[in-house]
């Protein structure tokens, strides 16, 4: 049951009417049926594995919670990260690890053929595994009170709206929003209907418009000369960015509908003008996630610049493997790792102030370092998308060979003069919306212009969604993660 279907809006319209027309004492309940519902959607076994992990975490952290010896704790600790971790392991890694294994054992001159059963991927199982997780280890550190009411913390695990594809929350931010009394609330109604007008818009009239193109070059990279690669790089960074924050976008709106509030995952991320800030701003929930949970207990940036430089490289690399089980994505992570370390070298070595304080000096090193982030990141694409390293290192080397783009080839490729003329003018737009908001510190565009104007624009944007929007079963690209 995907966000941009119209089974979706049925099951989100019928859940709405119920859950506000129900007394208060069985809007939990409602609010878990509805979630393991959504969940069951795309495969109902799927919920047993959603189940199993909110019983472990749920348990463990009662565990925790109610000794005071700390082999006992440790002990429930382990024993989450085990099952939790073993699951995703297997079922996400389990055939990489084995293949990966066989090659090395046939290059050592052992022979055979292992067998591994193909396991199917739970749709959201890294996402929801590390929620969970990350509520297991803040009661651990006590950080976070453990929670008694396995109600609350099934809704917290499941809560449709960000259960398959993020942003992953914290239980600091959510589990007081369970166990509260929610109204529906007029003063709701226009920022949820322009987050969730302006999520679908990003999704169905921006990632999905130029999808085709995208998805024919790297599909046969080494048929195309470096101007379609190219042209098909930038043109994914726009696609990814679109189709993820149009999803976190449409899961903020769904939410504040009933009176819920989720975390902003994106600050519009290609303004920035370095790779930390470029982090700072995309995929906030799991950068966040990586930072408190596995950079700061490797030591973080304390002692010696060599350790804060590796464990910037282990979690990036991490990182990376956390998307899917490629060395593709393991190039991705380690090549923004080592983007990263080169920023903490120059920063240590004060180049970063070269010039002087001055407005021109500013400027100047402001658009080297958007240039340079921006470099980065497309070449981290190339890798990210790509099915094979073989496909990447083919895009890449056609970029040295540049030529004239024929339209003939666009035509072929399904992105014909209506669906160019679309994209020349619906990317601008975007872009132009979230600098403005991004300029004005706002993040929603209803607290720059206000609840009635967000209004008008929210039904401008349906029209324009309907008129030009691809419709039919599009997933979102992080649901394969």
């Amino acid at each position: 049951m995907l966000f941009n279907s119209f089974e979706f809006f049925g099951f989100f319209g019928i859940f709405l009417l119920v859950y506000f027309s129900s007394p208060f004492r069985y809007r939990p309940w409602i609010l878990l049926v509805a979630s393991y519902v959504f969940y069951m959607s795309w495969e109902p076994k799927f919920v047993l594995l959603l189940l199993f992990t909110t019983l472990v975490d749920f348990s463990t952290a009662l565990v925790m919670a109610n000794s005071g010896k700390p082999h006992v704790r440790k002990l429930a600790v382990v024993t989450a990260l085990v099952l939790n971790f073993g699951i995703l392991i297997v079922l996400k890694y389990g055939r990489f690890l084995v293949a990966n294994a066989e090659a090395v054992a046939h290059s050592a001159g052992v022979g055979g053929h292992w067998n591994m059963v193909q396991f199917v991927l739970p749709v959201g199982i890294s996402f929801y595994t590390f929620q969970s997780v990350g509520y297991t280890l803040d009661v651990y550190f006590k950080r976070t009170p453990a929670e008694r009411n396995l109600l609350t913390y099934a809704q917290y695990v499941a809560f449709f709206p960000q259960l398959v594809a993020g942003p992953i929350e914290r239980a600091s931010h959510m589990l007081a929003q369970f166990k509260a009394r929610h109204y529906f609330k007029a003063e709701n109604v226009s920022p949820a209907m322009w987050l969730i007008g302006w999520g679908l818009f990003k999704k169905m009239c921006v990632a999905d418009q130029i999808a085709p193109f995208v998805n024919s070059i790297y599909s046969d990279p080494s048929n195309y000369s470096g101007s379609y690669t190219l042209l098909a790089t930038v043109l994914f960074a726009i696609q990814i960015y679109c189709d993820f924050s149009g999803y976190s976008t449409i899961a903020r709106g769904v939410a504040k509908l009933f009176d819920f509030d989720l975390m902003i995952n994106f600050r519009q991320p290609y303004f920035s003008r370095s790779l930390s800030e470029f982090w700072g701003r995309w995929h906030i929930s799991l950068s966040t996630w990586f930072r408190d949970y596995l950079y700061k207990p490797l030591g973080g940036s304390r002692g010696t610049h060599s350790n804060t430089l590796r464990n910037v490289l282990i979690v990036f690399v991490i990182s990376g493997i956390w998307h899917g089980a490629s060395w593709c994505f393991a190039v991705w992570g380690l090549l923004h790792g080592m983007g990263l370390v080169v920023e903490r070298i120059v920063r240590w070595k004060g180049l970063d102030t070269v010039g002087g304080a001055g407005i021109a000096a500013r400027f100047a090193r402001g658009a080297f370092g958007w240039a340079a982030t921006m470099v980065v990141v497309l070449v981290g694409w190339v890798f990210f998308r790509s099915a094979t390293l073989g496909d990447a290192w083919t895009m890449l080397k056609g970029f040295q060979h540049l030529t004239a783009l024929d339209y003939g080839t666009f035509k072929v490729l399904g992105f014909a003069s209506f669906e160019i003329l679309l994209a020349a003018l619906f990317i601008p737009f975007t872009f132009i919306v979230e600098w403005v908001v991004s300029k004005d510190r706002y993040q929603d565009i209803d607290q720059l212009v206000g609840p009635r104007m967000s209004i008008v624009l929210g039904v401008a944007l349906t029209y324009v969604i309907l008129l030009f929007g691809v419709f039919g079963r599009r997933e979102f690209i992080y649901f394969q993660f």
